[in-house]
């Protein structure tokens, strides 16, 4: 056996007792307070009396405070037994019995500072601080809105008041019971009470709108239990005050035991003498957080700081604690709970039930090759017991033989002094190749100059030593971390140092791979040209891609809300999604994005694998192709009119014939110079004069005229119709264009000199023609009625809208293979919805009877079917309108 396992054992049993001690640091604190001079002397004066819940928890809170201060400070404690006594016929003999006893205890021993716990102390103190200790700093602990004025106006007082925030635990007990729509108060007729409820009442204001509010202030246990033993599914209660029974105030266990075990809805409370004894629990007002604060205020004031410029403090909130078995009791659901709550009687797992244990245990698995060292010892030292201690020597080898983990030690000089065959296994190194030699004398250099300088390190330093490393061996780098501690001999002194080695090479590469992997993934998810979220049920958002990002620019990522601000139902819907777990495709959604209207199509993916509560939303940018969809609606509407309009010519022209014949006809025998017209007269007994006569006296020829001409006008509007139905011709001549334009002008004039509603001769017309004069092959009669139809349109338009200065500017030019020709007024313009139907045959914005609705199709038609070019409108309400037409300056057939 190695001499060298001597060594180990005074070592381990240092370091074990340095684990025993460092578990305890609060002996220490104590004992260096004890033994520290100038004691300084702390009276504290307890309301009620020792065994109190609330009382003993301020204690305890106070005394800890002090304890691990470094300060010698001095408890002096009193209670003044307020809640045993204080309705007693002697209590007013007992409090002066108490005030003496504080006099001449504060005369024997002055106290450096008071610090007063709850209402009685500090009405106590108040009354008799002249009489007891008028100069000495006084800190009281107690609730908001009950510290009396009369001790909060004298000098040299702070301190600190518990105010229970009631609308966040009422919130929180909402959230984990959403079907409660009531909530029953119990509380009492105390004082006490009274504060409390104003702050209830103050606290609650906000949720009227979301839960009725009772307050029972009958403490009589039996009332309460009848009352509680009534209540639907639709109540929670809030227990603030505690009951009595025959005349007796029961203790926080009693009360919470009674009231939980009479309830069939859930009990919720504020004070932590009831939490734990059945309610489900609430935000906790836990007094040792109270005393520690007040404590480090006394502290403060002992270092020399005064009260006077110390603000009372105020804790506003407590910590929410809730009961395991009350939650399980009424199936609430423990993840809606709030953050950083306290969860008591839950059942702990083997590591938080044992975690010192554990953490022993792995120091001693690490340290095992150490007990082999204490068993040579002994049988080196004690040969009598060589029997016994060779079997446990041989046991504790072959325990290390048997481990996974290649493990070393060395001595002081860095000489191997023993391994374990997983060591030898990992090396490929015999042990008798490594028992008394260095690291320089097994491994290349530059790997040994590392393992040199990391066994130096640990022996100036010490005790312990973890550091990670590439590792060449015969099957490949690998990557391993060491685990190194020293140990010592009987003087403790250092004899060497024990070594374990981790390989976690297929770890590392597994997260490389992984880190890989969710790389490429995500370089995928990026690449989407779809934005992409990954949403929770609660609209929290987890994951996104590139585009996702991109969309929404500088808004919050952190909820499906923040970052699609114009989809506020969106959020229902992946809710919907994920209960439901089925896809879901919402509406297109159509938006103005920085004042550019944006189409979107959104399908939401439930994630249903592994019990993911969660929902891929996928939104598409659909914007060009919703637009490139309506104008593929409205150029089908326009192309079927074609045919509409040669059937209805053709329907039309034959009893239009009849009609101009017939009129034709009737005009000319009406006449007085044509003989046979004077014979069939002579035959009827009259001249054609008296005829005549009649005729001119029945206003017969004007009707005739109206006819003819009513005829005339519906000749043209076939004539318009056919000519709409026409097809292109490739045998057009080139026209010069600005002379095309000068003709339709002069067309316009004389048509609106007759008209009744406006004259053209009064709207100023710019003329900006290109100044080449461009000729496109067209037909000029068409191309003339376009420009003619939308020089009238122009006009009606402004003259309608009475424009004041009614102005019409014509331009043409010349763009790339295009000859473009613009007509542009100063009049109403037109809304979006207006300009999208404004070539759509029969849509006409005049009263009936004005028009006829094809004069901007039939444009539209000679424009785009006719001469295979392209016709546009801009325009906004009150500034006017342009429209372009672009005639391909080669001749070809329409699309």
């Amino acid at each position: 056996m190695n001499c060298s396992y001597i060594n180990f054992f005074p070592w381990l049993f240092l370091a074990l007792v340095f684990l025993g001690s460092s578990a305890n640091p609060d002996a220490c604190h104590a004992n260096n307070a004890a033994q520290a001079p100038h004691a300084a002397r702390v009276l504290i004066l307890h309301s009620y009396h020792h065994g109190f819940s609330r009382t003993d928890g301020l204690g305890a809170g106070i005394s800890q405070v002090f304890s691990q201060s470094g300060m010698n400070i001095q408890e002096m404690v009193e209670y003044l037994d307020t809640f045993r006594m204080g309705s007693t016929q002697q209590y007013p003999q007992f409090l002066a019995g108490k005030r003496e006893s504080l006099k001449a205890m504060i005369a024997a021993t002055p106290p450096a500072l008071v610090l007063l716990t709850d209402k009685q102390a500090m009405e106590f103190w108040a009354e008799n601080r002249n009489e007891l200790a008028p100069s000495v700093p006084v800190i009281f602990c107690g609730i908001r809105d009950a510290i009396p004025r009369n001790l909060r106006e004298q000098k040299l007082v702070s301190g600190v008041v518990e105010r229970p925030m009631f609308s966040a635990a009422v919130e929180a007990a909402i959230k984990l019971v959403p079907s409660a729509s009531k909530l029953l108060v119990l509380g009492g007729r105390s004082l006490g009470f009274d504060v409390v409820k104003a702050m209830l009442e103050s606290d609650l204001a906000s949720l009227s709108s979301k839960i009725a509010v009772e307050y029972l202030s009958d403490i009589d246990i039996a009332s309460i239990e009848q009352r509680l033993a009534g209540l639907g599914p639709e109540w929670i209660v809030l227990a603030v005050g505690r009951p009595s029974e025959e005349g007796r105030l029961l203790t926080g266990q009693e009360a919470a035991e009674r009231v939980t075990k009479a309830s069939p809805v859930p009990v919720f409370v504020t004070w932590n003498s009831w939490s734990g004894h059945g309610p489900v629990g609430g935000e906790i007002i836990v007094p040792e957080d109270q005393g520690m604060a007040a404590a480090q205020m006394a502290l403060e004031v002992i270092r020399g700081s005064s009260p006077g410029t110390m603000p009372p403090e105020v804790l506003a909130r407590g910590r929410y604690i809730f009961d395991y078995r009350a939650l399980k009791r009424f199936g609430l659901d423990e993840n809606l709970l709030p953050p950083g709550s306290q969860v008591i009687h839950k059942q702990l797992s083997f590591y938080e039930a044992n975690k010192q244990l554990v953490w022993v245990y792995s120091v001693v698995t690490l340290f095992l090759i150490l007990v082999s060292c204490v068993l040579a010892f002994y049988s080196a030292t004690l040969h009598r017991l060589k029997n016994q201690l060779g079997v446990q020597v041989s046991f504790v080898q072959s325990l290390m033989e048997a481990m996974p983990t290649p493990v070393f030690f060395k001595d002081v000089r860095g000489v191997y002094q023993g391994c374990n065959r997983a060591f030898e296994s990992f090396l490929a190194i015999g042990r008798d190749r490594l028992i008394g030699r260095t690291v320089h004398d097994l491994f290349p250099e530059k790997e040994a100059d590392v393992f040199k300088k990391q066994d130096d390190a640990l022996f100036s330093s010490g005790p312990v030593q973890i550091y990670e490393f590439e590792k060449s061996t015969p099957d490949g780098p690998r990557q391993i971390r060491f685990h190194k501690a020293l140990y010592y001999d009987a003087a403790q002194r250092v004899a060497g140092l024990v070594g374990v080695v981790a390989d976690f090479t297929d770890l590392y590469n597994a997260e490389r791979e992984l880190e890989k992997n969710r790389i490429y993934l995500q370089a995928i998810f990026d690449a989407s040209p779809s934005a992409i979220f990954c949403v929770d049920e609660n609209g929290i958002v987890t994951h996104t891609n590139a585009k996702a990002r991109e969309i929404c620019g500088d808004c919050s990522l952190a909820d499906l809300k923040s970052a699609l601000p114009r989809m506020p139902q969106l959020v229902d819907s992946v809710r919907g999604s994920i209960l439901e777990e089925r896809v879901v495709a919402v509406p297109r959604q159509i938006s103005v994005v920085n004042g550019i209207s944006k189409a979107e199509d959104v399908v939401i993916y439930p994630l249903n694998a592994m019990g993911l509560r969660e929902a891929v939303v996928r939104i598409d940018d659909v914007t060009e192709q919703h637009r490139l969809q309506e104008l593929l609606v409205q150029t089908e509407k326009m192309m079927s009119v074609g045919g509409l309009a040669a059937g209805m010519a053709h329907e039309i022209n034959n009893p239009l014939g009849g009609i101009m014949q017939s009129a034709q006809v009737m005009h000319s025998r009406l006449g007085s110079d044509m003989p046979a017209n004077l014979a069939s007269a002579q035959k009827a007994g009259c001249t054609m004069e008296s005829i005549q006569a009649y005729l001119q006296d029945r206003d017969i020829p004007r009707l005739l005229e109206g006819l003819r001409v009513s005829a005339k006008r519906a000749a043209a509007i076939v004539a318009n119709m056919l000519e709409f139905s026409k097809r292109s011709s490739s045998a057009w001549l080139p026209v010069e264009v600005n002379t095309l334009v000068e003709k339709s002008l002069e067309l316009i004039h004389q048509d609106y000199n007759l008209a009744e509603n406006y004259d053209f001769k009064r709207i100023s017309v710019v003329r900006e023609y290109a100044p080449e004069n461009p000729s496109v092959p067209c037909s000029p009669q068409q191309i003339q009625q376009v420009v003619f139809n939308l020089l009238r349109n122009a006009a009606q338009a402004m003259a309608q809208a009475g424009t004041p200065h009614p102005t019409i500017t014509v331009r043409t030019c010349v763009r790339d293979e295009w000859v473009a020709l613009e007509v542009e007024d100063n009049g109403p313009g037109m809304d979006e919805k207006t300009r999208r139907k404004v070539f759509e045959p029969f849509f006409t914005t005049k009263a009936p009877g004005h028009g006829t609705g094809l004069g901007l199709s039939i444009t539209y038609f000679i424009v785009r079917e006719n001469h295979g070019g392209e016709i546009l409108v801009e325009s906004e309400m009150g500034k006017g309108a342009k429209f372009v037409v672009k005639l391909p300056l080669r001749a070809k057939k329409a699309l």
